[in-house]
């Protein structure tokens, strides 16, 4: 067993005998929770389920509470063990309903009864393991056994899968192509599919301490809740991640899940789909581990496509540029040369920002998400773009005049589906909230864009009169220290 994680909650009557167990349990590397009282007991295990917990036989119920309603108890996730006592003996009784490792008597050797236990505990968390990777690998393995043993008998039937492969293959690489990202090429063709009921897709956080899965718009689509990992996936999502993600996939789409893996260039998956499927049939014959390879593939063409480095000379000019550009251009056509001219489209970012300054949700990745929204707009469109900052909220989008209707509508387009929970450290939080930008046309001229920009800043403004803003932004700014002017 692994102490770094293990996790143990005590819910024991006596101070002093919780301290003696705690020692115990800190020669393992392990520090336990203490919890005096059932109700915390219950409320904080429901947050957090413990590897192991010690109850004292008397602390089992509370009121009204009682330990066996315990949903974790009830569905026998809880691995426990009880203390007693030879006076609490006849409390004993009571725990013979739960799965339970066994019990600790007052007195004795407490290092060698909990070494008994832990062994019991380590025995089965291993079998749980084991069983996990089993039921994920059953599906490719048995696909693979059964098609050898029949590819003599049942060639026509292979056929007509071979070409339903195909059709899948010519469908991802058909819509790849009008697609903003992976997830949206997987949404759509899963969706096609009469075959596949439902589909769910997780993903590492950009801290790599969460799995966490798109906002989606098709109806087959399962949002995965966001799943706290405990600790960081540097390399992809860790063997501990798999299991814990895939568990889940399963209580929510039911047990005839199809997993696959998408790979980058780390050792571990990026991304994990899961699929459910309508015929058992087509889950035994169709070839898994060819779709999870040309959809590695996919997902290549997009990791490349859409992480190309922001050429500042190529894509950024700043306001003074672009304000002498509008300028001279004003000027041309009041003399009649309407050639060549520039339309100005504002992306509003304030909801995104007024949020990450709250601070609600956590560290924000600013670098990655500018880094990743502006290749996501210049990599999935064919016109050229100019963009330039006003401020942090506010990103100008310079294009031709007669493409600007092409231009909004993709600029719409990719704020709907940009994932912008990603780069918050705590996404769960967001859920409620809605961070799309405002995007709107501009008169392409210095006065109307700095009437707009000031006109946005003085409406924030306006909003940080809340106190919980105001005493947010004054904390990072300032500190605790006295407030300090000018």
């Amino acid at each position: 067993m692994n102490s770094g994680s293990l996790t143990v909650a005590l819910l024991l009557e006596d101070i002093s005998l919780a301290k003696e167990f705690s020692d115990i349990f800190r020669e393992l590397g392990v520090v336990p929770h203490f919890y005096e009282d059932l109700n915390s007991f219950w409320n904080g295990t429901l947050e957090i389920l413990p590897t192991l917990s010690l109850i004292d036989v008397k602390k089992m119920h509370e009121g009204d509470l009682l330990l066996k309603n315990h949903p974790f108890v009830v569905n026998e996730q809880m691995p426990m063990a009880f203390y007693f006592t030879t006076g609490s003996a006849p409390l004993l009784h009571s725990t013979f309903d739960f799965l339970n490792l066994g019990t600790i008597l007052q007195g004795a050797n407490y290092k060698g009864q909990m070494k008994s236990i832990l062994k019991r505990l380590n025995k089965i968390l291993s079998y749980e393991h084991k069983l996990s990777n089993l039921e994920l690998e059953k599906g490719k393995l048995s696909n693979q056994v059964r098609g050898l043993i029949e590819v003599s008998q049942v060639y026509k039937e292979d056929n007509y899968f071979e070409k339903y492969l195909k059709n899948i293959f010519h469908k991802f690489d058909t819509n790849k192509k009008t697609s903003f990202d992976f997830f949206s090429v997987c949404e759509t063709v899963f969706s096609e599919l009469q075959d596949i009921i439902e589909f769910s897709y997780v993903e590492l956080s950009s801290n790599g301490q969460r799995l966490v899965s798109p906002e989606g718009q098709s109806m087959k689509y399962v949002s995965i809740p966001s799943l706290f990992l405990g600790k960081t996936c540097k390399q992809g999502i860790a063997e501990f991640a798999q299991n814990m993600s895939s568990q889940v996939a399963v209580e929510l789409l039911g047990g005839e899940v199809m997993s696959l893996n998408i790979t980058g260039v780390e050792a571990n998956p990026d991304i994990i789909l899961y699929l459910r499927l309508s015929d058992f049939e087509l889950a035994e014959k169709v070839d898994w581990t060819s779709l999870e390879s040309h959809l590695n593939g996919v997902y290549a063409y997009f990791k490349e496509s859409g992480k190309a480095t922001i050429k500042r000379e190529a894509r950024f000019i700043t306001p003074w540029e672009a304000f002498s550009l509008f300028d001279k251009q004003v000027k041309m056509a009041s003399m009649g040369d309407i050639k060549n001219q520039y339309a100005l489209i504002d992306i509003d970012l304030s909801e995104l920002i007024q949020t990450v300054r709250i601070g609600d949700c956590g560290e924000f990745s600013w670098k990655e998400f500018f880094q990743d929204f502006v290749t996501r707009v210049t990599s999935s469109f064919s016109y050229e773009l100019k963009f330039m900052s006003m401020g942090v909220a506010n990103l100008g989008v310079v294009c031709d005049h007669e493409h600007v209707d092409q231009v909004m509508t993709h600029l719409k387009n990719v704020s709907v589906r940009f994932s912008y929970w990603r780069y918050f450290e705590q996404s769960d939080a967001l859920l409620s909230k809605n961070l799309k930008p405002d995007i709107k046309m501009i008169p392409a001229s210095a006065e109307a864009y700095l009437l707009h920009v000031e006109d946005v800043k003085f409406s924030a403004i306006d909003e940080l009169e809340s106190i919980a803003i105001k005493k947010k932004t004054k904390d990072i700014v300032w500190g605790k220290a006295p407030e300090r002017t000018l």
